[in-house]
């Protein structure tokens, strides 16, 4: 008969269940902080997998901060070959199956993990810290994010503890299981510097915009606010209208178009990322985000014409 070691089976333990116990002194909320105020202002190369059901992507970045410029650079590593750079006002798409394509880029449309305000998240968020794991050969700390209600998915992330450079991120549903998730496999990290501040304008562009046509979303979800709102025009006629809502963590676009012009409206959902269309007083109002179905319908039913036909 074969004795087992007890230290055997704690071996085991450790391998499966990793998380080692967070000091009493940690405060979600204050690594979060950190988290906003380095994210953008590191230098950093690595590579990173994507996976959301059966669909697993790999990539490579390469992200430079020089005296308050920002230049990130994308390649694909797996499926169709793509590249995308960005800067501080432009970004650029390369496909082998598509045209080359150069646009501006709208700061605002930033992660908002980037300029979040802790206040705000608190209304609709609760957070905690579960322990602390390596992603990438390095230590982390090991935030949960929680829902206060079904309107929005929960998120697990790993955060570098020196650098604060999110390093993995995993979206729940409401049972808290897995949804998506984004790791980095390797990765180097240079200049850091954890205390640096984002610039006041930076931050500002975070927060809520005023909007004074003649859509209006009364009734949306607790803590969705409108942060950007862009139109096309032709010919002295609106084309489309985009709106951006966010709860400091959830973005969802909503697009609305001449019904003569627009596609029909559909449902769909890839990996975390719902898109839900319907017809709306005489338009084709579009919803897409990283949000419940159920949301996206939430946001549909807010939307009309302030004098509607």
């Amino acid at each position: 008969m074969i004795r087992s070691s007890p230290l055997l089976f704690i071996s085991i333990a450790l391998l499966i269940f990793p998380f080692a116990p967070a000091g009493a002194e940690e405060d979600p909320l204050d690594i979060l902080n950190r988290m906003q105020q380095t994210v953008r202002h590191l230098s950093y190369e690595g590579d990173f997998v994507y996976q959301y059901g059966d669909v697993l992507n790999a990539m490579h970045i390469n992200h430079d901060w020089q005296e308050g410029n920002e230049r990130e650079y994308l390649r694909t590593l797996t499926g169709p070959s793509r590249e995308v750079v960005r800067d501080n006002f432009t970004m650029a798409q390369f496909d082998q199956e598509k045209p080359a394509s150069v646009s501006e880029r709208r700061r605002r449309n930033a992660p908002t993990l980037v300029t979040f305000d802790p206040e705000r998240l608190s209304a609709v968020y609760d957070f905690r810290i579960l322990g602390q794991d390596r992603v990438a050969g390095r230590q982390t700390t090991v935030v949960l994010v929680q829902p206060r209600d079904e309107m929005r998915y929960g998120h697990r992330l790993y955060i570098d503890s020196e650098t604060a450079l999110p390093l993995r991120r995993v979206v729940l549903d409401r049972q808290g299981k897995p949804i998506s998730q984004l790791m980095f496999t390797s990765i180097s990290i240079r200049g850091m510097n954890g205390k640096e501040q984002l610039p006041a304008d930076e931050i500002a562009q975070g927060g809520p915009i005023q909007y004074q046509g003649k859509w209006s979303f009364d009734g949306l979800p607790e803590g969705f606010v409108m942060e950007v709102y862009d139109r096309r025009e032709q010919d002295g006629k609106i084309e489309s209208e985009q709106f951006v809502f966010s709860d400091g963590i959830a973005r969802l676009s909503l697009y609305i178009e001449d019904r003569d012009v627009a596609n029909a409206p559909g449902q769909s959902l890839v990996g975390p990322v719902g898109i839900l269309g319907a017809e709306v007083d005489g338009h084709r109002v579009t919803v897409v985000g990283e949000a419940p179905v159920e949301t996206l319908k939430h946001f549909l039913k807010s939307t009309r014409l302030k004098e509607s036909p």
